[in-house]
């Protein structure tokens, strides 16, 4: 029985182009279910995959971190290293073809905001997908007045689909007014595609010292310092999360994906490196809100040091 629901299960994923959510379906099985079929179907070798080395992976080190966090697939770039501003152009370059290979003509793509998702769009080839759907809203500062609606916009212009922002800012300083906000049709009509969302792809921001991460720009010197005491250190999707991994409760006043949402969602991609970037990569990585990982040797060897 088990076998012949990995067979079809794998037929359906790798030659059909099925989402994980429809052959949970098809089986009668949840999305967990249906992810641990695949890995037994090629743990067992009924599914044998062919890699076209165009990205020179290191193999090792991208099993030790599947191994080592629970990672559905991790991919780490072999040979680089260094900040995260070196990095991020080639993480970006291998993200865009791992993306183009994994979307397909039926995904709704949910994406956050971050300077690695800027490069990753403008290197996607052209590529199919149902629709692309903002996740968090944008931020309300001078740096970036849009937010991620413009990253939005690109991607839904490489899918060949239409695409949804988000027109809120991530945070507001009052509940109410982030309340009345949600019910504005507009931004209700984008929370609400959020629900289908099958491929999440998503940054990861540090709060180390120098902090790597735009969603801090959301906090004031007040709350930062108290989110510290409480022992955040990274972000990723908006939400915060400590050292150890936890998950903070989100605030009332922050709009955007929830995390029963991006736990339903099929595939959360990540893509994070540099040196400035560990102390929070490997925060996210405890929390398990990561499927597949994409990063660097240097901070994949550290990762696994630690």
């Amino acid at each position: 029985m088990r076998a012949q629901q990995a067979t079809l299960a794998a037929r359906r994923y790798f030659l059909d182009g099925w989402t994980i959510k429809e052959i949970a379906a098809e089986l009668g099985v949840s999305r967990f279910k249906a992810a641990r079929l695949l890995e037994w179907a090629r743990a067992e070798g009924l599914v044998k995959i062919e890699i076209v080395n165009t990205v020179h992976s290191d193999v090792d080190l991208s099993a030790g971190l599947r191994s080592a966090f629970g990672l559905r697939e991790a991919l780490v770039v072999a040979g680089l290293d260094g900040r995260s501003d070196a990095v991020a152009p080639e993480l970006a370059e291998v993200a865009a073809l791992v993306v183009a290979e994994l979307v397909t003509v039926n995904d709704v793509v949910g994406v956050s905001w971050g300077r690695t998702l800027d490069l990753l769009v403008e290197r996607l080839p052209a590529l199919s997908a149902k629709r692309v759907v903002q996740l968090i809203g944008g931020l309300a500062t001078l740096e970036s007045a849009s937010g991620g609606i413009e990253l939005v916009r690109q991607l839904a212009a490489k899918a060949n689909t239409s695409g949804y922002p988000l027109l809120a800012p991530v945070r507001l300083r009052d509940a109410a007014a982030a309340d009345a906000l949600r019910r504005d049709p507009m931004v209700a009509e984008t929370l609400k595609l959020i629900e289908g969302v099958d491929v999440v792809l998503a940054g990861i921001g540090s709060w180390g010292e120098p902090p790597v991460s735009r969603m801090i720009e959301c906090f004031d010197e007040t709350e930062l310092a108290a989110l510290r005491e409480r022992g955040v250190v990274a972000d990723l999707c908006g939400f915060l999360v400590t050292g150890e991994g936890e998950v903070l409760e989100s605030p009332s006043e922050r709009i955007g994906i929830t995390l029963e949402q991006l736990d339903a969602a099929g595939t959360v991609l990540a893509i994070s490196g540099g040196i400035e970037k560990r102390q929070g990569l490997a925060a996210v990585l405890r929390s398990g809100l990561v499927d597949i990982l994409l990063t660097d040797a240097g901070s994949a060897k550290q990762l696994l040091e630690v």
